[in-house]
């Protein structure tokens, strides 16, 4: 394959679409180069391992009073839930369910802990977050369970200061249609070509070459939206010049790991519940879970982990991350449950060689350093996605945008066509 184009999009996830729409609305000629078989990235809504589609990646709208896809998801016609509620999560803990007093207590400690956070790092202290942390104790494993599934890192992994960057609004939307399936719908038209893998990247003054296992492509430019995962363990191969340059930076803001268990049940058998979520702890101290109940009316269960307890269980494989997530449920609802199980399926992001990793966050120290990959000036070979999201990190909108704003910039230095 030997081709021309104005500019090439590496990566057709929400970056990518996002490059790819702004340039669409330019007209400028774009070619998207996707590795897998499949738009979206790290969203992905699986209509085919269960009886019911799930999100296996990306499934909330977050800051939803300020989030640009909100627009696009009306624009399309998906559809995603605006009911707020105050009693989300119940806490399963000590062999029991959490009275209102106990449930309360949970959520307090929670909210402390990411409060303190996000008043560490409004400071600039640019340290673990393990080391701004309240005393939560019986609670600080479900804390932990919590810090580890919105940064993807454990407490000692990650920069109080890199995540405070994040500008939250408390307003979060489930997208109900799959907010893979939306990625999907804004990619509809878009010059997508799929099962091609980018191997090598040579940048030079005024073009660019981008090889894949089918040939090459010649270019004024490209936008690379593959995740600083992809990017660190060096899938593509990237020539001498200021790109090359950043990825030394990059290596300080890597990918963390989160991961979902499905499982799928013959019935409802958590509608007495009352609450939409559950937070399992169990006796013998191991590792807490998460379980989101509220899947539009389909009777499921999806189960989430994140930090180094995903690394762990994915390393171990799917039975036994079944298994984790079984044994959870059956603490709390009672061994009768496993006769009512359907199917199971389970995430492998971490393994997934497209992805590498859940979504990013900054080492201790190196928030500076993220901030440095956003504003780099690297040319005509330019990065995007959600570690390039100042403020709206780790989340498809922000990678959306990020795509978006890197796409015009590049079409205005370079006085691209139009």
């Amino acid at each position: 394959m030997s081709d021309q184009s104005e500019i090439v999009i590496i990566g057709a996830g929400a970056a990518g679409v996002g490059a790819g729409m702004e340039l669409e609305k330019r007209g400028v000629p774009f070619v998207i180069l996707e590795g897998s078989g499949r738009v979206g990235g790290r969203a992905y809504t699986d209509r085919t391992s269960l009886p019911y589609a799930w999100d296996k990646g990306c499934h909330w709208m977050h800051c939803a009073d300020m989030n640009p896809l909100v627009a696009e998801a009306d624009r399309v016609g998906a559809e995603y839930l605006t009911d707020a509620r105050d009693d989300w999560n119940a806490v399963w803990a000590n062999g029991g369910w959490a009275d209102e007093k106990s449930r309360a207590a949970t959520l307090n400690a929670m909210d402390a802990a990411f409060e303190a956070v996000d008043e560490a790092g409004g400071r600039g202290r640019d340290v673990a977050i393990s080391e701004v942390l309240p005393e939560a104790g019986g609670l600080a494993p479900i804390v932990r369970l919590w810090i580890q599934l919105m940064s993807s890192g454990d407490p000692e992994q990650v920069s109080a200061r890199g995540y405070a960057d994040y500008e939250e609004t408390n307003r979060n939307w489930p997208v109900k249609t799959g907010y893979g399936d939306l990625i999907e719908r804004l990619a509809a038209g878009l010059p997508v070509r799929l099962n091609t893998p980018v191997t090598g990247i040579e940048q030079h003054a005024n073009s660019i070459q981008v090889t894949t296992r089918s040939g090459a492509i010649e270019a004024k430019a490209a936008i690379v939206t593959a995740s600083t995962a992809v990017l660190n363990a060096g899938a593509i191969e990237i020539g001498a010049g200021p790109a090359r340059d950043l990825l030394g930076v990059m290596e300080n803001v890597p990918c963390g790991f989160c991961e979902k268990v499905a499982i799928a049940f013959d019935r409802d058998m958590f509608g007495h519940i009352g609450h939409p979520s559950v937070n399992v702890l169990p006796q013998d101290g191991s590792a807490p879970i998460n379980f989101q109940f509220a899947n539009f009316g389909n009777p499921m269960v999806i189960g989430h982990v994140a930090g180094s307890v995903a690394k762990e269980l994915l390393a171990e494989g799917d039975a036994a991350m079944v298994e984790f997530a079984m044994q959870r449920l059956i603490a709390a609802f009672g061994s009768d449950i496993k006769a009512r199980m359907v199917n199971a399926a389970t995430t492998d992001w971490g393994s997934d060689p497209f992805v590498r990793g859940a979504y990013s966050f900054a080492k201790p120290g190196c928030a500076h350093l993220r901030h440095e990959m956003i504003e780099a000036d690297t040319g005509n070979l330019a990065f995007a996605g959600e570690a390039f999201s100042r403020q709206w990190q780790a989340t498809a909108h922000g990678a959306w945008a990020s795509g978006r704003d890197v796409a015009g910039r590049l079409v205005d230095k370079f006085k691209l066509a139009s």
